[in-house]
């Protein structure tokens, strides 16, 4: 077997292996009902959906009732062309589809010659949802890339979301902001606080939060917690909340949060990206302030790029009008600097050592101040290059 031919059937095999894979929360379904002005149904109409980034192209009839369908259509916008003997022919574009949607568009055609066409724009205001009550917002590439983020995870969009709230923990600041990536990322390297953890739907626990990539899921199965992908606004093509009423193809909730990633066109594009933050532009943080210490030294850079289009093999006919066959990958390169900054930590006090454990010595702990003296000696914030211990060597709390 010649190495092009090899190399075709491993396109081939991985192709077969695609289509297998879960169509959780990916794919479109789009439907709809042909007829004439007097809204009498039209049977063997040729009806046909393109891709408008590929030029890939669908197509089917309706049958006697006048009913059309086309199932597994990926993410992207779409123009639908029908035609039909007697009548003039219809063309809608700008037909939005996006990730476990299910659509139905009807078509009205009107008598005339084949050679006449009518043109609609923005069909997809006039779009309705069939077949679920679901609620959800969805966030396409174009708002992806217009609205301002912290960092480059789009999971920081749940900010703006409905209904979503960013939970709190013990120091002054909220529990995710977007710089740190990680596992566990968040904005307060020294909590850690995972990205379930740190965000409320209308007042849930933060592990209701069911959070899937291309169909996968991508939370802990343990703990529902730690999220070890992170999607990137820049390699995907939507981001998706559901927040109820959604199918029973999305098992887990209450609040489901999916990311589609981009694909390839007939076209090759391509981008360039570079995410930098350095504690030199921050300010200081008001608790920082007030006990003389210095801004946490935190730095995150990270550059990345993109590119994607048509599959093609030199010297060889294999896909010549790009509509086959596409590709698209990106890469994002990590490097983070973080200072946790201070520590708080809440100990026994002396007398608690020795065994006291009196309503006065319990109502100490957590104190910071007494009658606005200096710390309390059972919760103090310590410097970089403090080491404050209590008798018997036990740590009150550090700087990392």
């Amino acid at each position: 077997m010649k190495t092009g031919q090899i190399f075709l059937a491993a396109i081939a095999f991985l192709g077969l292996m695609a289509t297998n894979l879960p169509a959780q929360s990916i794919f479109a379904t789009l439907t709809g009902v042909v007829s004439d002005p007097s809204q009498a149904v039209i049977g063997q109409a040729a009806v046909k959906l393109r891709d408008e980034q590929s030029g890939s192209l669908r197509d089917t009839v309706t049958n006697s009732d006048g009913y059309f369908s086309f199932a597994s259509v990926p993410v992207g916008a779409y123009t639908l062309t029908v035609e039909a003997k007697g009548f003039q022919l219809y063309k809608g574009t700008g037909i939005s589809l996006g990730g476990g949607e299910k659509r139905n568009v009807n078509v009205t055609l009107r008598v005339g010659t084949t050679g006449e066409t009518v043109e609609v724009t923005g069909v997809a205001d006039s779009l309705v949802p069939v077949d679920s009550g679901e609620k959800s917002s969805t966030l396409t590439t174009k708002e992806l890339q217009n609205f301002v983020e912290v960092g480059s995870n789009a999971a920081e969009f749940l900010k703006i979301m409905p209904g979503f709230g960013i939970q709190n923990g013990t120091s002054n600041k909220a529990n995710y902001t977007g710089e740190t990536i990680g596992i566990n990322g968040n904005g307060d390297a020294g909590s850690q606080s995972p990205l379930n953890n740190a965000y409320s739907y209308n007042g849930l626990p933060g592990n209701s939060l069911d959070i899937t990539a291309d169909g996968a899921h991508v939370s802990d199965p343990g703990c529902n917690c730690d999220t070890p992908v992170n999607p990137n606004s820049d390699m995907i093509a939507e981001f998706q909340v559901k927040t109820s009423n959604f199918s029973a193809e999305n098992q887990k909730g209450p609040a489901v949060v999916s990311s589609v990633a981009k694909s390839g066109g007939k076209d090759f594009h391509g981008s360039a990206f570079l995410y930098a933050r350095n504690y030199a532009l921050n300010a200081n943080d008001a608790l920082f302030n007030s006990t003389g210490q210095t801004r946490p030294q935190n730095k995150y850079y990270y550059p990345g790029a993109t590119i994607g289009g048509p599959v093609l093999i030199p010297g060889t006919g294999f896909n010549k009008h790009r509509e086959k066959l596409f590709f698209f990958t990106g890469y994002e390169y990590f490097y983070q600097v973080l200072d946790t900054g201070l520590l708080r930590a809440t100990v026994p006090t002396p007398a608690m050592i020795n065994g006291n454990f009196s309503p006065s010595e319990v109502a100490k702990l957590g104190n910071t101040t007494q009658s606005g003296g200096p710390p309390d000696r059972s919760t103090r914030l310590c410097s970089q290059a403090e080491s404050f211990r209590l008798p018997e060597s036990i740590p009150i709390c550090r700087r990392c």
